[in-house]
């Protein structure tokens, strides 16, 4: 199982009343296998503009649509004050016929987490319907309008997200009607 990864985030996790409840199963790659073929086409069903609760605050996800073997990414953590605790830019990237999740984390100023030449990868675990498990964080939908995720942070920690589909020009500190 990979160890995960951020002990502040574990810990905030730990500290909050109800984060780890009904998440999305986390599954882990075994040491040695090699990731199930799969393409950007089959994990497309994630992309859009998701919002919703996770870490004690709001959570935005936008993954645009697949390019060029890939689908970019982009998720901004709130505290339940609307400041903002981090971000993360990733991208799912077709790797030797199968899916990788890399992802660079970053505090509000934008200093990184990650080393300059680093991220941190998630190869792909399975696909099953639409639902997408890499190498310790789950991505599922359900329906056209609903968005489930799940992070393994170490320590049998699990951080979990809900997500709905964001209205046009919503987030965070906005609502549309």
């Amino acid at each position: 199982m990979k160890k995960l990864l951020y002990p502040a985030l574990a810990a905030l996790c730990l500290g909050l009343n109800g984060a780890m409840a009904n998440e999305p199963e986390v599954r882990s790659l075994d040491e040695g296998a090699i990731a199930p073929s799969a393409s950007i086409a089959d994990v497309a069903f994630l992309s859009g503009h998701w919002i919703g609760e996770g870490l004690g605050g709001c959570a935005e996800e936008f993954m645009a649509e697949p390019a060029a073997g890939q689908i970019m990414g982009m998720f901004r953590q709130m505290t339940a004050e609307g400041a903002v605790r981090f971000y993360e830019f990733y991208t799912i990237a077709e790797k030797e016929g199968s899916l990788i999740f890399r992802i660079k984390h970053f505090n509000p100023d934008m200093t990184g987490w990650e080393e300059k030449d680093k991220t941190t990868d998630f190869p792909l675990v399975a696909i099953e319907g639409t639902t997408a498990y890499f190498d310790g964080l789950t991505y599922s939908r359900s329906g056209r309008k609903s968005l489930r995720a799940a992070v393994n942070l170490g320590d049998e920690a699990v951080a979990a997200f809900e997500f709905r589909k964001a209205k046009e020009g919503e987030g965070c500190l906005t609502t549309r009607p």
